[in-house]
């Protein structure tokens, strides 16, 4: 029974293990974060909520969006706003940046 028990435990852990791994192959992904920088071309650097930064490249594809689903515009992406990213499979181009309502 302990042996059974072991082997679930250990086949578990592998298969987390496994999922974590393959996450970011070539899958679009969302993060979490306040605008930190906005350089001229438009890309950013985003602080994310575990407290990491990233730069998110932006196209002339990206969609900004406010929390509403309203179109916004790359002029409304600025230092100190929060926002979710969506990055596209490249792994560094978002696809949709969505703009968090500001608080009253």
């Amino acid at each position: 029974m302990r042996r059974l028990a072991l082997y679930s435990l250990l086949l578990a852990l592998a298969s987390i293990g496994a999922l974590d791994t393959f996450a970011h192959a070539g899958e679009v992904h969302n993060y979490m974060g306040t605008v930190a920088a906005v350089n001229g071309d438009g890309s950013f650097t985003l602080q994310k909520t575990d407290g990491t930064t990233m730069q998110v490249a932006v196209s002339a594809s990206t969609a900004y969006l406010h929390a509403d689903g309203k179109a916004a515009s790359r002029a409304d992406l600025t230092t100190g706003k929060r926002v979710v990213a969506t990055i596209s499979k490249d792994g560094k181009t978002a696809s949709t940046i969505k703009l968090a309502r500001q608080a009253r």
